[in-house]
C-alpha cells in the first residue's frame, strides 16, 4: 500500500470513529430527554382512558378534545395540557402504580395506537397482556403513530391496509408491543457486536430483520420477488 493508500484509509478511520461518537452521544441524548416525552405522553393517553370515551373507529383528536373539556384544561398543546392534566391524574401517589392501574382496564387497540409500550419501557409500569394481540394497521395510521411522543391525531386503521408481512410491521412489533426495558448505550454497543457476530455466521434470521428495516417505507408493490419471500419468512417467524 502506498503513501497515499494509507492516508486514504486513515481519513475513513477517522470519519468513521467520528460518526461512531456522533451516533453514541445523540443516543445518549435522547435517552436522557425520552423519560420526559414518555411522562407527558403517557399523561395524555391516561387522560384519554379516564375521561376521553376513545373509539377505534373515531379520529383520536375527538377523545383528546373530549378528556381536555372533562378536566377542565383550554391549552390544545399536548406538553402544556400534559403538565395541566399530570397531577388531577397522578396526584401525589406513585407514578408507575398509577399508569399500571390506569391503562389495566384500557383499549388494547389505544394502547397500541399510542405505542404506550414505549413509555412502559422507559418509565417501568406494566400493561396488560394483552398489549400483545395483533390489529389491523393502514399506511396513515401508522404514520400519525410514528409521531409519538405526539398523539396521533386520526384512527389506527386510515389508509391502506399494511399486510401481515411489510417491514413496516416490525417497528408496530417494537414500539406497540415490546415492553421490556431498552439496553444503555453500552448495551446497545455490545448488542451491535453480538449481531455482527451472529450475521458473520451467516444468521438467516438476522439478516431479514435488517432487510426489514431497509424496506421501511418502501412500496410493497415495488419488492422484487427475493425480497416477498423473505418478508414472508420473517412474517411467518414472527407470527403474523
Amino acid at each position: 500500500m502506498d503513501r497515499r493508500s494509507r492516508l486514504r484509509v486513515e481519513k475513513c478511520e477517522e470519519l468513521l470513529s467520528a460518526a461512531q461518537q456522533e451516533h453514541d452521544d445523540r443516543l445518549k441524548q435522547l435517552q436522557q430527554v425520552a423519560p420526559t416525552h414518555a411522562r407527558r405522553h403517557a399523561t395524555a393517553v391516561a387522560a384519554i382512558v379516564l375521561a376521553g370515551h376513545p373509539r377505534i373507529d373515531e379520529s383520536l383528536r375527538l377523545a383528546w378534545a373530549r378528556a381536555l373539556q372533562h378536566y377542565g384544561v383550554d391549552n390544545k398543546d399536548q406538553v402544556a395540557a400534559s403538565q395541566l392534566l399530570r397531577p388531577k391524574i397522578i396526584g401525589d401517589g406513585e407514578e408507575s402504580t398509577r399508569f399500571t392501574e390506569i391503562f389495566r382496564t384500557a383499549p388494547a387497540w389505544l394502547l397500541h395506537f399510542t405505542a404506550m409500550a414505549m413509555d412502559a419501557r422507559l418509565l417501568k409500569f406494566d400493561l396488560p397482556s394483552n398489549i400483545s394481540d395483533t390489529f389491523k394497521w393502514g399506511s396513515a395510521g401508522y404514520e400519525d403513530a410514528r409521531r409519538w411522543p405526539l398523539l396521533p391525531m386520526g384512527t389506527i386503521t386510515a389508509g391502506d391496509p399494511i399486510p401481515a408481512s411489510d417491514p413496516r410491521r416490525l417497528w408496530i412489533i417494537l414500539a406497540c408491543e415490546i415492553t421490556e426495558p431498552i439496553p444503555n448505550v453500552d448495551d446497545f454497543n455490545q448488542k451491535d457486536e453480538e449481531v455482527r457476530s451472529r450475521c458473520e455466521r451467516d444468521d438467516p434470521l438476522i439478516r431479514d430483520m435488517f432487510l426489514a428495516l431497509d424496506l421501511d417505507g418502501k412500496p410493497e408493490s415495488k419488492w422484487s420477488a427475493y425480497e416477498r419471500r423473505r418478508m414472508r419468512k420473517l412474517s411467518k417467524w414472527m407470527g403474523l
